[in-house]
């Protein structure tokens, strides 16, 4: 009797040591990432049962992700399952492309032209993304990370430095004094 769902997981086609290479890769790339998380934190005090220190959180993290990419990683080696694909540059081209396009606009355009443009840049790792919908969506997007990052947690990101929002400052502020209405209990 098999522990696997049918059609969920190939059965055992590979007869090497490496049942699934998905689950292999994977769990190899998550114990990467906790021990460079773990590297990072090694300097930071873990702290005393009398007061925590601020190498707790990302050292327990790591040790926590790495735990999980030893169970991927031996589920791997034990159950069979999915190849790796080829992997795409597009994707990762556009995505980190839309990251360096919002670090390098934030300060002189402020969000509402960094925030759109991110959107815009990032669409376009998928080659079935329509332009309407990207529209829409930066634009809502971009409306409520200046909500969350600007007005709620009071991070000091400029919004609009060269008065670019024109139709879409009024909305932005009627959702601002609900946002406080519903939040603090008052409206200004």
């Amino acid at each position: 009797m098999t522990l696997q769902a049918p059609g969920d997981r190939a059965q055992d086609s590979n007869p090497g040591i490496v049942k699934s290479p998905l689950d292999v890769g994977g769990g190899l790339f998550l114990i990467g990432v906790a021990i460079l998380g773990f590297m990072g934190a090694f300097s930071l005090p873990f702290g005393h049962l009398s007061g925590i220190g601020s190498g707790l959180l990302p050292k327990s993290v790591a040790v926590l992700v790495a735990t999980f990419g030893v169970l991927l990683l031996a589920q791997g080696l034990v159950f069979g399952g999915d190849r790796l694909d080829r992997w795409g540059i597009r994707g990762i081209v556009f995505v980190l492309g839309s990251v360096l396009v919002f670090a390098f606009t934030i300060r002189q355009l402020g969000l509402v032209a960094a925030g759109p443009l991110t959107f815009l840049v990032a669409s376009l790792a998928d080659r079935e993304t329509r332009p309407v919908e990207v529209v829409i969506f930066a634009i809502i997007g971009t409306l409520a990370c200046g909500l969350l990052f600007k007005e709620l947690l009071g991070l000091p990101i400029p919004f609009d430095p060269l008065s670019l929002a024109g139709p879409l400052h009024a909305p932005y502020e009627a959702a601002k004094a609900t946002l406080k209405a519903l939040f603090l209990g008052r409206v200004h």
